[in-house]
């Protein structure tokens, strides 16, 4: 698959750019990503071929990129293409030509979708309307937590055990569970097998702070989004829980135009 993201350096452009990069390590594609140029002139940076130099002012966009692809992109074909003319009409050009197979833009770049022969999709600005649990039997790191999450813009909820987690989904339905993998009572792979069973729409993400081999591949297999470690850096976790709910909801940007985005 070959897939173009939209990056001007701004938090929903970051978004869409840990997006894509998610796509193509699920398709095995490769990822171009499409910058709007400044001012000034940008040395390389490894792993990207730069067709023209940048300007000063996309110093700083291209290094938060970078560590972007650092993260979530290690291994991935990724390719940096600069944008002269401007970051819309560049997107409206290549949307009219169909040379991808996917266009993933920020949610103020949705109109190019009118004219594009490619298929478009959107990522939401703001992720405020979806809900996130968090289970975990350590209280102070689940405060801890949530608060970060909550700074992050998520709504989050807690609650403490296995048990407690498949009645609050029953009755508050969350997009995405945070479950850390090991609890007194019901574990974190039985919880995860009854919210697969019971709730498949749920993505679950799981959390450990002493994995040991053969844990995340269980996970997985049972049907989680992603496995993280804890203490998870909370840009990265944010990132991932990001990616889960997208892919629940992944809508077509004529439908976002139409009013009908969820979030």
């Amino acid at each position: 698959m070959r897939i173009l993201v939209a990056y001007d350096g701004t938090l929903n452009a970051k978004d869409v750019v840990r997006y894509g990069l998610y796509r193509i390590k699920a398709t095995g594609g490769e990822l171009k990503v499409l910058h709007m140029l400044g001012s000034g002139a940008l040395k390389d940076f490894e792993g990207f071929e730069l067709y023209e130099a940048l300007r000063d002012e996309a110093v700083r966009h291209l290094k938060e990129l970078q560590k972007i692809v650092d993260e979530s992109g290690v291994g991935q074909r990724v390719e940096l293409i600069s944008s002269e003319g401007g970051l819309e009409a560049e997107l409206i050009a290549i949307a009219e030509e169909g040379r991808f197979d996917l266009i993933l833009v920020p949610e103020k770049f949705a109109g190019i979708a009118e004219s594009s022969i490619s298929r478009v999709v959107v990522v939401p600005r703001d992720y405020a309307g979806f809900k996130v649990l968090l289970v975990d039997d350590e209280e102070a790191f689940a405060k801890a937590l949530s608060e970060r999450l909550s700074l992050k813009k998520f709504r989050t909820e807690v609650v403490a055990r296995g048990e407690e987690a498949l009645e609050h989904i029953g009755q508050a339905a969350p997009d995405i569970v945070l479950l850390d993998l090991r609890m007194p009572g019901m574990d974190g792979i039985d919880v995860l097998k009854n919210i697969k069973a019971l709730y498949p729409e749920v993505q679950v993400i799981i959390l450990s702070g002493h994995e040991i081999a053969g844990d995340r591949e269980e996970a997985i297999r049972y049907g989680a989004f992603d496995f993280v470690r804890k203490p998870a850096d909370i840009d990265l976790l944010a990132g991932k829980i990001k990616e889960a709910y997208w892919m629940k909801i992944e809508q077509p940007a004529t439908d976002f135009l139409r009013g009908e985005a969820i979030g």
